[in-house]
């Protein structure tokens, strides 16, 4: 019978190998676990570090909006400008026609002021004219009898008394009869002018459609108005469409001016109570829109009224849902990119606190109660809020 002989030698080897396999593993784990680690402390320490160096606060961009409403109550006929372009001062935005214009027209009870004052100076005219006759009859009949006191003081009939009467009252009825002409033509002369007015209003034409009717589009030219620009600027929204009624102050369109200095391009910043030492006219101010985009401002007030913060800016361990608004300026001199300036852009605020806490009230105005002044002053410690008796 042959002897068996077992060769554990494999099977050690195999097992050496496994446990190096292991360590290997294990120090790559080990190795990507302390990078890990590492990068998670190096976060970690920024975060402190902007913690310990910057305040930061929540804002938003602020620039006024020029709102173009109606004027009266309106007609839109055609708008000439569309969103996204350009307007100069004087370019027409809109046309229009004035409601009052078209139904006035139609409206059987109401005799517009212009008809009803062309149709009284020619009334007036009219009469004016009737009375010119009557005063040349007059005058006739004023000489005639002139003529026969005239004879009858050549033959010594009368005395002249009569016949200097008569001379009065005919010159009398001459300064009546020019008065009268004078009065046609002055008359006449209003008329053409006030027929202009008419000619201007459309009520001596075709009345004009009104709006939405098969005819709608028919306006007399001088009839229609167009409201312009204010000044240069982007249209931003528009808020009817054409051929659309409007009542007065409803709003036509939206432009932001490209003007900034009419503007008052600003940001508003919410600063908390338990922030607002780190944040004044002295300080280091930083507007971060992104990671690429940091703008320097500087404050321009500080207090300008309180608002509620936003709910998406509250957490959940905030006890304060209303902060102070501080009112800042772009510093002169920066590129900024034109879709940054747009109202209600959110932003960040970052105030080096380091160098803020140097000067912490430099720019503080403070009250003394009971005096009722306030002065500027410049605390060498901390505020004193007690009264001194």
């Amino acid at each position: 019978m042959n002897g068996f002989n077992y060769d554990t030698e494999p099977q050690q080897e195999d097992a050496r190998e496994m446990l190096r396999y292991q360590k290997t593993k294990l120090a790559k784990q080990q190795l990507v676990f302390s990078c890990f680690f590492l990068f998670l402390l190096i976060l970690l320490g920024i975060y402190v570090v902007n913690r310990i160096m910057y305040a930061q606060y929540d804002g938003y961009i602020k620039i006024d909006q020029n709102h173009v409403r109606a004027l009266d109550d309106i007609y839109v006929l055609r708008l000439h400008k569309k969103v996204g372009e350009h307007v100069n001062p004087g370019d027409t935005l809109y046309s229009y026609v004035l409601l009052n214009n078209i139904i006035g027209q139609y409206d059987v009870n109401h005799r517009p002021a212009v008809i009803k004052e062309a149709a009284d100076m020619k009334l007036q005219a009219q009469l004016a004219k009737q009375q010119i006759p009557v005063l040349r009859t007059k005058l006739h009949e004023l000489q005639k009898q002139m003529r026969s006191e005239s004879s009858d003081v050549f033959y010594g009939l009368t005395d002249n008394a009569a016949q200097n009467n008569l001379k009065a009252q005919i010159e009398e009825t001459k300064t009546e009869i020019k008065k009268q002409l004078a009065t046609v033509a002055i008359y006449v002369k209003s008329i053409g002018n006030t027929r202009q007015y008419i000619h201007g209003s459309g009520y001596d034409r075709d009345r004009a459609g009104m709006p939405y009717s098969p005819e709608g589009k028919r306006y007399n030219g001088s009839l229609v108005l167009y409201a312009c620009a204010p000044d240069s600027g982007i249209i931003t929204d528009i808020k009817i469409p054409a051929n659309t009624v409007l009542f007065k102050t409803e709003e036509v369109m939206s432009m932001q001016y490209s003007n900034y200095g009419i503007a008052n391009l600003g940001v508003m910043v919410y600063v908390p109570s338990d922030k607002v030492d780190y944040i004044s006219k002295a300080s280091d101010v930083e507007v971060i829109v992104n990671r690429d985009i940091i703008l320097k401002a500087h404050v321009k007030l500080l207090g300008l009224r309180v608002e509620d913060i936003p709910k998406h800016l509250l957490s959940n361990f905030s006890h304060d849902i209303d902060a102070v608004i501080a009112y800042l300026n772009f510093d002169k001199g920066q590129v900024v990119p034109y879709w940054v300036l747009n109202d209600n852009l959110p932003v960040r605020v970052r105030v080096n606190r380091l160098k803020s806490k140097k000067q912490p009230f430099s720019d503080r105005q403070f009250i003394f109660t009971g005096d009722g002044g306030s002065v500027p002053y410049k605390p060498a410690g901390k505020v004193n809020t007690k009264v001194q008796k």
